[in-house]
């Protein structure tokens, strides 16, 4: 279709809306040889037309000739019009304005320093340097730069940390030539487009993370278009979660996108103090010592002193006050962790919140004064530890160990001694001359078994014990010796359940080894798991503690082993050439978790030596053991309940996963369906609906729920025993919020680089921003929204026209009687 003869027509049929255009428009040949025949063929029709004509009416006179070829000439010129179709074409055209859009980092990230801080700043609160979230704001609101922009573009405004928000507000452009497209300005689900902006309270750092890639890719796809002239992204360029930086590098070449990318916050690694972690137990017995471990790291700070604070606050204190303070003296090299220990005994009963805080005027230069302090509770409980004590016979150990025991204020005792007849005086709150029933067995905590002669104990009772270890969480303290533990050995099928608790292989072949008279004394050969362990150091001090055991003479005698089981941890060695096999020296100490009840084995006997150094270490020895072995239900749970968390620490959002193993009153496992748990979120509100903890099939007993851990703080849990007289499982954990934020100080300049390369955009720092506006072209376009043709000869009078001539014309033949 070729425009022979166009009449434009350049009108506004609605003021900034649409423009319409009109021409006339012919159907024509599109080559050349087309033009050829069409012209050729009407050139002979209308010559083969007038010369048949003019021949049938050469009798005529000259004007009737002229009239009869007149006629026929106006209908062929009539025809010759309808080949050629004239019509009328009536388009309307809007435009698109450019656009362009501004990608805000709204992660935390974004509440440090845009600077360094400077040097001469004498004390953290003399120093004035804005946040990089703040120097963004100063960048929109106050300078030109939307302005500039909104002379050729539409601005949008999205913000990203997690999730892309937006737009939360669009920048129409200036109205010149062209107008915006009202269809856009007219959707009732777009932003804000003429109230004033809020910056302060649009830009707030929240998000606990930086998906920049990801987020970045995902706008490029909703807001791709001919009309995008680019996309501008502030940040600094921290992306710690979701796709890489090339991936949406790579979806804007695609697309063709130009990307600009604003890097805020300083190139150069700030210095910064943060309290990295704080180690400390979770519960803790009544009048137990126990050790306060902080854990600092230090950046760009080398050897400068700072104030290590710790601070204590109770459940009725308005606000945490200072109990012990010290100056450090911080390492000259950066990013090594430095310890510092706190030892405390605890006064009161219940949770306690302790705070580690680093103060100083030397933190002035800290870039993140939020990682400064770090907090941990210590719930301190006085139910006493109850032990059940088993003895084959009246050894030196099991004595020293009963008489400490029977005289310790937070542990209540009771005994067996298999071989004392009935009325033998024992230092004990009970005497006990049979295995405790089922019932009964489970009221204990722990059980210290010196060289137990089993074949006293039934089948049932041994499974009962091994049940009570696995499933009810009892800690077992397993003393091999010279009498009975040989013979456990030898018959292992039928003492196969409390071999199990066992975590070594016991040498069944030892009666050569134990007829021997030992003479010679040997030292104990720690692992370092066993240097490590703090339940097994003589002081609180590591370094004071390994002096301590290396000053001990040592033993005898160990019952040879035939090496660890997989799942076990081994303390320390006997190192006495007789008893070593492929596996090594025999096992002196190890320990495994057997089910939820853990298991300590100890090799020796001989353990009273150890009251040759002092006679507080040996006491400090079992009752430690004691209570680690004694945790899983001394800590967690009651007699017909225990629950069961992961971790005591779950990060902001992720899942938390209960599980709460029940019993019912004869402490068989509890069967139902399910068991209400009510969890207490950390503003003291209960969550709604409460929590159903749903039967575990599989695992006779355990009933599991999970719930989404959606605020930083504590959360405690609470869950009534059925048929229990009010007993309640009562447990907490703590939710961190995310510290990805924090691991990158410095902006990723490389990255923002590599973002930006070959996309037909720049990498620009803050201060080169009155740049962008040059950096992106107009990409406005008009486009075709309406289109209506006209065919101009398709009309009645035409068809009348052509009638009359054709009529005329035979009428004028009849009268002149031609054929």
């Amino acid at each position: 279709m070729n425009l022979l003869s166009s009449v434009s027509q350049f009108m506004m049929l609605a003021a900034d809306e649409t423009t319409a255009f009109r021409s006339i428009e012919y159907d024509t040949p599109d080559t050349g040889w087309g033009w050829l025949l069409l012209l050729g063929g009407l050139a002979l029709v209308l010559i083969l037309s007038i010369r048949t004509i003019w021949k049938d009416s050469f009798q005529l006179p000259v004007f009737w000739r002229c009239w009869l070829t007149g006629l026929r000439l106006a209908v062929l010129i009539a025809l010759i019009v309808i080949v050629f179709n004239p019509h009328e074409r009536t388009q309307k055209m809007s435009f698109r304005p450019s656009r362009v859009a501004v990608l805000v980092d709204t992660s935390l990230s974004m509440r440090h320093p845009n600077e360094l801080v400077s040097a001469n700043a004498s004390s953290p609160a003399s120093r004035n340097v804005p946040s990089r979230m703040e120097a963004i704001e100063k960048l929109l609101a106050d300078s030109p730069l939307i302005a500039d922009l909104q002379k050729s573009h539409q601005v949008s405004v999205y913000t990203f940390d997690q999730a892309l928000k937006g737009p939360h507000h669009v920048f129409q452009r200036e109205s010149q030539d062209k107008t915006s497209n009202t269809e856009e300005s007219a959707d009732t689900t777009s932003p804000e487009t003429d109230t004033k902006v809020d910056w302060n309270t649009l830009l707030q750092p929240q998000g606990l993370e930086t998906r920049l890639g990801e987020q970045l890719g995902q706008l490029i796809r909703e807001i791709n278009g001919s009309t995008l002239s680019g996309i501008i992204v502030a940040t600094d360029g921290a992306s710690n979660s979701g796709t890489d930086l090339l991936s949406a590098n790579e979806a804007a070449k695609e697309a063709k996108v130009r990307l600009i990318t604003l890097g805020v916050g300083s190139p150069t690694r700030p210095a910064n103090l943060q309290v990295s972690k704080i180690i400390a137990p979770t519960d803790v017995q009544f009048g137990d010592a126990f050790e306060i471990t902080a854990l600092l790291q230090a950046v760009g700070m080398p050897g400068k002193n700072i104030t290590l604070e710790l601070l204590k606050k109770l459940p009725g204190d308005a606000e945490p006050t200072v109990i012990e303070s010290r100056d450090i003296l911080l390492p000259t090299e950066d990013g090594l962790p430095l310890d510092a220990k706190f030892e405390r005994t605890p006064a009161e009963e219940g949770e306690i919140n302790y705070v580690i805080r680093v103060r100083g005027n030397q933190l002035a230069q800290d870039a993140n004064a939020m990682d400064n302090e770090l907090q941990h509770t210590v719930n301190v409980f006085s139910r006493p530890t109850r032990v059940l004590v088993i003895a084959g016979g009246p050894m030196r150990d099991y004595r020293f160990a009963r008489t400490m025991l029977y005289r310790h204020p937070s542990i209540k005792s009771d005994v067996w001694l298999q071989s004392a007849p009935p009325g033998v005086s024992q230092d004990a709150d009970q005497l006990l001359y049979e295995f405790p029933e089922r019932a009964d067995l489970f009221e204990y905590d722990v059980v210290l078994a010196f060289d137990v002669n089993w074949s006293l104990l039934s089948e049932e009772q041994m499974l009962n014990l091994n049940e009570w270890v696995s499933s009810g969480g009892g800690g077992i303290v397993l003393v091999a010796g010279d009498v009975y533990t040989p013979k456990m050995s030898q018959e292992s099928d039928k003492y196969q359940s409390i071999l199990d608790l066992y975590p070594v292989f016991i040498n069944s072949f030892v009666r050569d080894y134990l007829d021997q008279e030992a003479t010679q004394i040997r030292r104990i050969e720690w692992t370092q798991a066993g240097l490590d362990a703090g339940f097994l150091m003589l002081t609180d001090d590591p370094a004071t503690s390994k002096e301590l055991w290396e000053t001990f003479p040592g033993l005898y005698r160990c019952y040879p082993s035939n090496g660890a089981k997989a799942a076990a941890t081994v303390y320390a060695h006997f190192p006495d050439p007789k008893t070593q096999t492929e596996h090594g020296f025999s096992i002196l100490m190890a320990s495994q978790y057997f089910g939820e009840g853990r298991c300590f084995y100890l090799g020796s006997p001989e353990m009273w030596r150890l009251r040759s150094v002092d006679e507080d270490y040996y006491d400090r020895f079992w009752t430690k053991l004691i209570r680690n072995v004694g945790q899983g239900r001394t800590r967690r749970g009651t007699k017909r309940g225990t629950l069961i968390l992961e971790r005591d620490e779950y990060v902001l959002g992720q899942t938390v996963s209960v599980r709460v193993r029940l019993l019912n009153p004869e402490f068989q496992p509890l069967v139902q369906e399910s068991v209400p748990m009510e969890v207490i979120d950390p503003r003291g509100r209960p969550l709604v609906p409460n929590l159903l903890l749903m039967q575990d099939r599989n695992r006779p007993g355990e009933y599991t729920a999970s719930f989404r851990a959606s605020l930083p703080g504590k959360y405690r849990f609470n869950v009534t025993v059925p048929n229990s007289k009010g007993q309640v499982v009562e447990g907490n954990l703590s939710v961190l919020l995310p510290r990805l934020e924090d691991e990158s100080l410095s902006q990723n300049v490389k990255g923002l680089k590599e973002l930006a390369r070959d996309t037909g955009g720049a990498y620009l720092a803050l201060e080169e921003a009155e740049t962008i506006p040059a950096l992106l072209p107009d990409q406005g376009e008009e486009f075709l929204i309406d289109e209506r043709l006209k065919t101009l000869w398709d009309q009645a009078w035409v068809f009348f026209l052509l009638a009359g001539l054709l009529a005329t014309e035979w009428l004028t033949r009849k009268l002149f009687k031609l054929s």
